[in-house]
């Protein structure tokens, strides 16, 4: 994939965790993902943890179940420092080995996961369409002038596919003719699943690559931490910003304007690991609701434990 970048550095401060440090600062901090406070029991309460999966979860266009990573999430950031992009990189590589999602730590592996801070994210959105239309993922024509429409301060873009019990796969594109395998043509561009289940699909659905684009002007002032754990959980689940501050807290609300930064997270949370801890362990082969109410009775579980 061939991108277009102007890395201009920014003109004021992000920091690494609480302490500021200006543009060409050496040093890294250390990545450990260690165990937030667990909820209570008064952000468990009701439908709190329902309302949480669902708005991690966002089914695939093509199969209408969850999604996740199946090849190992290689990231590459470009856009801010040197130290803060492979700080970026480090971090969402931690928060995928603590929750069991496939990732590769190799220094030369082949990104398939393109993080970019940008001043004009909208525009750098459609130039991706005009330029790299296949590398937003799944989208009619119809939907080009409002695919690319920024809305938030960092939103994210992914390629996904479906794969059938019989180890097919095919990349999801509304255009595609669905030749695959040997010559065999697939219905509607999709491998079959097996029919004869009403409590299995056999379908699975992954994320292939995925484009994170963040405004650089938004961003500003927040800490690289926050900012490193934020687009960690949207490269690992197709998760939406929240309208308010979650029952449940997650990482997500960072950036919500109905939530105040002082009751906002600042890290990735208790909530937002252990529904990627369910997720990266659940069978993903059965209709969303069977996948979503097996992911919240993993969480529930998780949480019993720790109180």
């Amino acid at each position: 994939m061939s991108v277009t970048l102007r890395a201009a550095m920014f003109g004021a401060f992000l920091s690494f965790g609480g302490t500021a440090v200006a543009a060409g600062d050496a040093g890294v901090p250390n990545v450990t993902v260690t165990a937030p406070r667990p909820p209570t029991a008064q952000e468990l309460a009701g439908q709190a943890v329902p309302n949480f999966v669902r708005s991690h979860s966002t089914p695939s266009r093509v199969t209408g179940q969850l999604t996740r990573w199946r090849t190992p999430v290689c990231p590459w950031a470009k856009g801010l420092d040197d130290d803060m992009d492979n700080y970026v990189t480090a971090r969402i590589r931690a928060i995928a080995a603590a929750v069991g999602a496939p990732h590769d730590d190799s220094p030369k592996c082949k990104a398939n996961v393109l993080i970019l801070f940008v001043l004009e994210p909208e525009k750098q959105a459609q130039s991706l369409l005009k330029s790299e239309s296949a590398s937003l993922g799944f989208h009619y024509p119809s939907e080009a002038k409002t695919f690319t429409v920024f809305n938030h301060p960092i939103q994210g873009w992914y390629v996904t596919s479906t794969r059938n019990w019989k180890g097919l796969e095919l990349v999801d594109d509304p255009q595609a003719f669905g030749l695959f395998g040997q010559g065999k043509q697939e219905l509607n561009g999709q491998p079959s699943g097996d029919p004869s289940s009403r409590l299995d699909n056999y379908l699975s659905s992954q994320v292939v690559s995925a484009t994170i684009i963040a405004d650089r002007n938004k961003i500003t002032g927040m800490t690289i931490g926050s900012i490193s754990d934020y687009i960690a959980v949207l490269t690992l689940t197709q998760a939406r910003m929240s309208e308010g501050c979650s029952q449940l807290p997650s990482i997500m609300d960072l950036m919500s304007p109905g939530c105040p930064g002082d009751k906002s997270p600042d890290q990735v949370t208790a909530g937002d690991l252990a529904y990627l801890g369910a997720l990266y362990s659940a069978d993903l082969e059965t209709p969303v609701a069977i996948e979503r109410s097996n992911i919240e009775a993993v969480m529930l579980r998780a949480f019993a434990v720790r109180r």
